[in-house]
């Protein structure tokens, strides 16, 4: 029946890094969101009902610049092209409506085999860089920094950096058309990769690994009586669950050899990690006193060919999953990841495929010129740089008698 509903929704806009404007209060577009909603829909509308009651700006924060204004109200339909959006939004300081449409950061099918029309595929085309620093936190030049944010993840290919091809990386900060940083603040790689990268490729991996939990590559670890493991994406663990991890051997002594004293052995009986706290998404602490391990090393290039550190979910510490039962929620991007259990469950196995649509940050304007930020919404940081305050968001999808695609 036309006009019929097939799903309704409401969710809190949410943000994984840092006061863009440290120091300063300001409002900063939100992670994108997937919405589950049935394959067949033929439109979908989103309402930003907190920032309808507010006043326009044009000094929200879109991939590091505080030029953007806040969108009020979405629309899609079958058959619009990927990322694009039908946008009303206040003028600064007013609340009068404007018409615009944005064509990245809108509405996106999701679909995990990138099969379905519209759907966005299950990596980017390859987009040239020119370089990249020999750093922690390595800063890749390009041209076109179209489609990411803080918080995207990119795969890096035929660079001089051997030792960070073809990992997938966190993004950590954005340069619109001028260059991306790998990973965060609290992410960086134990040590610089060894070499500056030249000219090369990089491709942004849209969608989450399919099964969770999932394997997951390592930057870092420290020495202490719990160490902390950083990953290079978002590792999406929970307290209680166990891991065993696989440190390559890159050299003959300490120094040169990097932490495989954590790897499983018959002389360590197997040995198994269990996650005793999370830090945040990129971080989180295990039972392992690894102060007298040897000082974790990130593989350089010359210590090529060899696998990236890592480690591999294998279950769960009951006594210590039971003890923080409350807060057992496995979370990608601030939202809980579809089909996972919580509680002292959050270690099975599940499928987190589903059809969707991702809600994006928004992009700029056909009219305006500048970023409209779009249906995902945004959050607010104080001038402590905390947030304090996330827009709350109302969706709806339905299906049209006739017509689509």
């Amino acid at each position: 029946m036309d006009g019929t509903i097939l799903g309704q929704g409401t969710f809190s806009a949410s943000y994984s890094g840092t006061n863009p404007n440290p120091g300063v209060a300001s409002v900063q577009a939100g992670n994108q969101v997937i919405i589950q909603i049935p394959s067949a829909a033929d439109w979908v509308k989103v309402y930003n009902l907190r920032q309808y009651g507010t006043a326009g700006i044009n000094t929200a924060y879109f991939q590091g610049t505080g030029n953007a204004v806040v969108g009020r109200e979405f629309y899609w339909q079958r058959g619009m092209v990927a990322g694009t959006a039908l946008v009303k939004y206040y003028g600064n300081g007013g609340q009068v409506f404007s018409g615009d449409v944005i064509t990245t950061g809108g509405f996106t099918i999701y679909d995990p085999s990138g099969l379905q029309t519209g759907s966005r595929p299950l990596l980017g085309n390859p987009v040239a860089t020119t370089a990249s620093t020999d750093a922690i936190q390595p800063v890749v030049s390009t041209a076109s920094t179209a489609g990411l944010s803080i918080g995207s993840v990119v795969r890096l290919s035929n660079t001089a950096q051997t030792d960070v091809n073809g990992i997938d990386f966190v993004v950590g900060a954005v340069v619109a058309n001028t260059s991306f940083t790998l990973l965060t603040a609290s992410n960086r790689l134990a040590n610089a990769p060894g070499i500056a990268g030249g000219a090369g490729f990089y491709r942004i991996v849209y969608n989450p690994p399919l099964f969770y939990p999932a394997r997951k590559t390592v930057v870092n670890i420290t020495q202490a009586v719990n160490a902390q493991v950083s990953t290079a994406t978002e590792h999406s663990l929970t307290v209680g669950q166990a891991i065993r991890f696989n440190i390559p051997n890159l050299g003959t002594t300490p120094s040169t050899t990097s932490m495989i004293q954590l790897n499983p052995t018959p002389l360590n009986n197997y040995l198994v990690a269990t996650v005793l706290t999370v830090v945040d998404p990129y971080n989180f602490t295990i039972n392992i006193n690894t102060v007298n391990f040897n000082p974790f090393i990130w593989p350089l290039y010359t210590n090529e060919p060899t696998g990236a550190p890592s480690y591999e979910p294998i279950g769960e510490n009951s006594a210590v999953a039971l003890a923080a039962n409350n807060s057992l929620y496995p979370q990608y991007q601030g939202q809980n990841i579809f089909n996972a259990n919580n509680g002292v469950f959050a270690d099975a196995t599940i499928n987190t495929g589903f059809y969707g649509m991702i809600l994006g940050s928004g992009g700029n304007g056909a009219v305006l010129g500048t970023p409209i930020i779009g249906p995902a919404g945004t959050v607010h940081f104080t001038s402590g740089d905390v947030i304090d305050t996330t827009d709350n968001i109302l969706w709806v999808s339905g299906k049209a008698e006739f017509g689509g695609l």
